[in-house]
Formats: structure tokens, sequence, C-alpha cells
């Protein structure tokens, strides 16, 4: 199956999403780096696919050099922030004329040999910001993908050809430690495929894609990041929902003969319950606004077919019905809290009306 002969030249992008704050004010992201640009997208006749409403700010960061497999490479570094709160690393990798075979054999669990240069790039860039990102708090949880970005074959050969050349399904489902996968597996995973010409194609996995793009556009690296960085998103308030609403649970259950003489208790936890929904309601509408799709052409199915791949709408789903609680438990105080008033407004009324009567009797007498 294995085309010895065949040299590829183009790169390895690797990625790694963060949530580090609430969010990221982009304007002053762009005063303090000199070296930006906001993201769009590249091809005319694609344009209308896709609106962006707060585009992400793409940075430019210092290069460094790794030593991959016994050979030195150079890693170019950039950066992107997004206006809630995510920032992306990517460390490219560019390869040239390299041999098929010794392309999967850098390939190969390469993104173990990161850990740390992600971890420091980070660091860096957090505190190279500073009071641009809004209530600092990163979370445990990120996103890491992993694209192999084709930009010439050698000899040239069309997309269609390129699945019978080399194993694609093993170089994007092979895991360190696990066992390889089977022709099933990797023949379903050719129905994520995508071709708009006969000189491009892209291949989808859960977190990896292989792309061939001649023109050296960077158009569905930047899509499937995007799609990823919704995905942590979601994931982030999910978690935080999850821990809210065990917050408020155990609050409630600590009053739960509630009194009309605690009825300002009731009102705090009632307006912290309002609060997180009207945050995370602005939130996920923000992060599920941030960028439309407009037309159905192809970039518009590569990237719904990333969200579905991605299981960004179960994620979504997840968030909304967990808001919907909140909400419910928010509707169930407010009427507590009324119901109180109520009876705190009927036992008013009924002091009034017996002072009433003792004054009476007492200025008769």
């Amino acid at each position: 199956m294995e085309d010895a002969g065949l040299k590829v030249s183009g790169s390895i992008l690797l990625y790694r999403l963060y949530d580090v704050a609430w969010d990221i004010n982009l304007v002053r992201v762009e005063e303090k780096v000199r070296d930006h640009k906001r993201q769009g997208i590249d091809r005319k006749r694609f344009s209308k696919a896709f609106e962006f409403v707060n585009p992400p700010l793409s940075l430019t960061l210092k290069t460094f050099e790794k030593d991959l497999r016994g050979q030195q490479y150079t890693v170019h570094v950039y950066a992107k922030a997004y206006d809630y709160g995510v920032l992306s690393i990517i460390f490219e990798i560019p390869v040239k004329e390299i041999g098929i075979t010794e392309f999967q054999v850098i390939t190969g669990n390469l993104e173990e040999l990161f850990p740390e240069d992600f971890s420091r790039v980070l660091t860096r860039l957090v505190e190279d910001l500073g009071d641009a990102l809004y209530q600092v708090s990163p979370s445990r949880f990120e996103e890491d993908y992993t694209i192999y970005y084709l930009r010439h074959l050698n000899p040239e050969k069309s997309a269609k050809e390129l699945p019978s050349l080399f194993d694609i399904g093993g170089l994007l489902l092979n895991e360190a430690g696990e066992r390889p996968p089977s022709r099933e597996t990797k023949e379903e995973l050719l129905s994520f495929s995508f071709s708009y010409s006969d000189s491009d194609l892209v291949v989808l996995s859960w977190d990896k894609a292989l792309v061939l793009e001649p023109s050296g556009s960077m158009d569905i690296p930047d899509l499937l990041e995007f799609a990823n960085a919704q995905l942590l998103e979601l994931r982030v308030y999910d978690d935080m929902l999850d821990r809210e609403l065990d917050i408020i649970n155990a609050r409630i259950a600590k009053q739960v003969s509630p009194s009309m003489w605690k009825i300002k208790r009731y009102e705090e936890l009632a307006s912290k319950v309002m609060l997180t929904v009207t945050d995370l309601t602005h939130i996920t509408e923000r992060i599920d606004n941030s960028l439309k799709v407009t037309e159905d052409v192809y970039y518009a199915r590569v990237y719904a077919s990333a969200l579905s791949l991605f299981k960004v709408k179960e994620w979504e789903t997840s968030v909304e019905r967990k808001i919907n609680i909140a909400s419910r438990v928010y509707d169930m105080l407010y009427r507590m809290i009324a119901n109180k008033r109520t009876e705190l407004l009927e036992v008013v009324i009924i002091v009034l009306i017996a002072l009433e009567i003792v004054l009476f009797l007492i200025n008769k007498k």
C-alpha cells in the first residue's frame, strides 16, 4: 500500500487550547503585542460561508529548536486569543521533501515530546498579556489537536490517490500503548473525508486531521481550531454548572425549613442562581454565535462535520439542560420568597389590626 518513493512537504501543526480567563480584551491584546492579525477566511470563493462576530487575534511568537528522533527541527510558535477566554498555542514544524515512511516515524506520538514547551509558552504569554485577561482563572481543562498539513507531494498525486499511497488511518488513529486500529475502523475514518477539487483533501478524526492543500491556505486548520475552542469552552461551562448546582443544592439543603424571618437568605441565594444563569447563558450564546455558517458550501460541510465528530452539540445540550435546571431552581426560590413575603404581610396586617383595636379600647376608657 505504502509508496516508498513518495515525498511530502508541508508542516506538522500541534495545537493546545487553554481556558485562561473569563474573557479577553482583544483590543488590549493588540496594544500589547506588535506582531498580530485578525482571523479571517482566505479564499474569496468561500468568504460568504462564514461570518466572524469578533474574530480571534493571531499572534506570532518566538521560534525555538527541538530535537525530534535525533534530528534538529525549527519550531515556529503562534498563538490565538479568543474573546471568550481561550488562548490557543500552535507549534508548527515544517517538513520538506521528506519520505512518507520517515514522516510517519516522526509523527508517531509526537505530541508527548512537547508538554513542557507548551507550558513554558503559555506561562509567558499569560504574563505578557496581563490586564488584557479579565478574571484570570486557568481551568483544569484543555484541548489538544494535531494536523498533518501537506502542501506538496513528490511525485504529484491527486487527492483520490492519497489513501492508496500510505496508511492514513494508521497515521490518524494510532495511539501509544493501544492496539493498531482494524481495517473496518480505518475505513470508517475515511467517511470523514472531504475534497473540493482533485488536488485537495481533508480527513478528520477526533484528535488529528490530515489536510492536503497545495494552495497553502490555512482556512481548514483555522476552522478545526475554532471548533476545538468551542468544545473546550462548553466543557468548561458544563463543569462550572455542575459545581454551581452542587453548591446551590447544598445551600438549599441547609435551609430546609424556610422561615418568613429568613427571607434575606433566600433572596441572596436566588440572586446568586440568577447571576449564574445570566452569565452562562450570555457566554454560551457568545460562543455559539462567534462563527456563523451562512451558506452550505465546502468549508461549511467540513466545519459542521468537525462539530459533529467533536460532539459539540451534545455538550451544548448538556449545558442548556443544566442552565434550565438552574432556572427552575430560581423560579422555585422566587415563588418561595413570594409566599413568605405574603405570609409576612399577612402577619403585619394582623398585628396592625390588633394594635388598632387595642388603641381603640384604650382611648374608649
